[in-house]
């Protein structure tokens, strides 16, 4: 099965994921209400991030190593288990005490929430291994169902709770946390026969996975912070749940295809890893004007509609989050070709790169909001976004060529060449299907 197929098998399943998780989120944001979502908003983007630094890398590390020695791999695989087990619980403690002595900022919580919260980064971080052990052969079919169950799952406990009439932001939060719960177990027993506990973690093995885990990380960390750094800094400035609510309301939709596109982020650097380099100018390539392409048709679809979109999935009292979202918008599309030039840069061992244009654009985007936020409100913190996630592009762009010798023209738009691949990779499948 080639790249583009697996694609369109993994990236099928992530649009059903989506559809589910909109649905999902629609009940969430209308009981929550503004101020309800903004605090739950405000939680999960602090528990996502204590999650990616605590792993110091092992997970992408363990996938590395392992597509350049696969007779290694269940020695990787039981090194990384073991040390993000570890990582995860410290962690875990870490925050729940951080939120529980910083209720003045984060809000109150019930105790079962920040038991929930504790509990979330070591059993996310497993998770996370699961799936980068069948990422190293790419098992599109094993990944998507991985994805599917663990949606499924969280969808018809929010229901349960909706229809129960107990769904609060205390409940929405364990909801959650049950997402990592789900998809730790399916993967966990998907991955059961790799699983050798005969073999011990070494000093060794844990410092070659932990020396590149942490040149990787500082990428990951990056996208994440910046991703989260908004939500943070106007809570901070405004102090207000609600308004933190309707740019988190905002922002959902606009990142609408940066969270349908993710599934194959993971894909890419598998195979970008393994990848010859007289081969790899021409992928890349050929993989940024097929993103570039779709992201333009999504983001007009968007444009027209977006402002009956919000009405309808979360009411008219999210109409205050209709100008972020049309002015975050642009910015998701850069934001996302970054994304793929950042998993570039990642497989061929160099995530440093990533990690300075990151840091580069997070300065710009939180200078920015430190000066629009106060004058402008919401609307200052989404035009800092969309400025931050253009010096990133333009950044990692300049790196990519000079190293890669990619040409930024045939990176922009599909040609018919392109068109009549896709079409023959597609009926293909079908025939193999049948």
């Amino acid at each position: 099965m080639s790249l583009l197929r697996k694609a369109i098998l993994v990236n099928s399943t992530e649009f059903v994921c989506l559809g589910i998780g909109l649905a999902q989120t629609i009940i969430l944001t209308r009981v929550l209400q503004p101020a309800g979502i903004g605090q739950y908003s405000l939680l999960t983007s602090t528990l996502m991030l204590a999650a990616q630094l605590s792993c110091l890398g092992f997970p992408i590390s363990f996938l590395y190593h392992s597509q350049r020695n696969r007779d290694k791999a269940s020695e990787y695989l039981m090194n990384t288990i073991w040390a993000t087990l570890f990582l995860g619980i410290v962690s875990g403690i870490a925050v729940a005490v951080l939120v529980y002595y910083g209720a003045g900022y984060f809000g109150p919580i019930p105790w079962f929430a920040l038991l929930g919260m504790g509990l979330y980064i070591p059993i996310v971080l497993q998770g996370a291994v699961a799936r980068n052990c069948l990422l190293i052969q790419i098992e599109a079919r094993r990944l998507s169902f991985m994805r599917l169950f663990a949606t499924i799952g969280t969808f018809s406990l929010v229901l349960i709770l909706w229809i129960s009439g107990v769904l609060d932001t205390g409940q929405a939060i364990l909801c959650f946390v049950s997402v990592a719960v789900f998809r730790a177990g399916i993967g966990w027993y998907l991955m059961r026969e790799r699983v050798n506990f005969s073999i011990k973690p070494t000093w060794t093995v844990s410092h070659t996975l932990g020396i590149m885990g942490i040149r990787q990380y500082w990428a990951d960390v990056m996208v994440l912070l910046n991703s989260t750094l908004n939500i943070m800094i106007i809570k901070l400035l405004v102090d207000d749940f609600e308004s933190l609510g309707y740019f988190s309301r905002g922002l959902r939709i606009a990142m609408l295809m940066v969270t349908a596109a993710q599934a194959i982020f993971p894909m890419l650097f598998s195979r970008w890893a393994s990848l010859p380099d007289d081969k790899l100018a021409r992928h890349v390539e050929k993989v940024m004007r097929f993103t570039s392409t779709v992201s333009v048709i999504i983001v007009t679809a968007i444009l027209l509609g977006g402002k009956w979109l919000i009405i309808l999935m979360y009411g008219w009292e999210f109409l205050p989050a209709v100008k972020p979202m049309m002015i975050l918008l642009p910015g998701t599309v850069l934001y996302l070709m970054s994304r793929i030039l950042m998993r570039l840069l990642g497989s061929r061992g160099s995530p440093e790169w990533s990690a300075i244009a990151l840091f580069v654009g997070a300065l710009i985007n939180a200078a920015l909001c430190f000066v629009l936020i106060p004058t402008i409100g919401i609307e200052g913190a989404s035009l800092a976004s969309t400025a931050g996630n253009t010096v990133l592009l333009v950044t990692l762009t300049i790196v990519v060529i000079k190293k890669y010798q990619v040409a930024l023209p045939r990176c922009l738009w599909l040609n018919r060449n392109d068109w009549k691949d896709i079409r023959t990779q597609l009926s293909l499948s079908r025939k193999q299907d049948v």
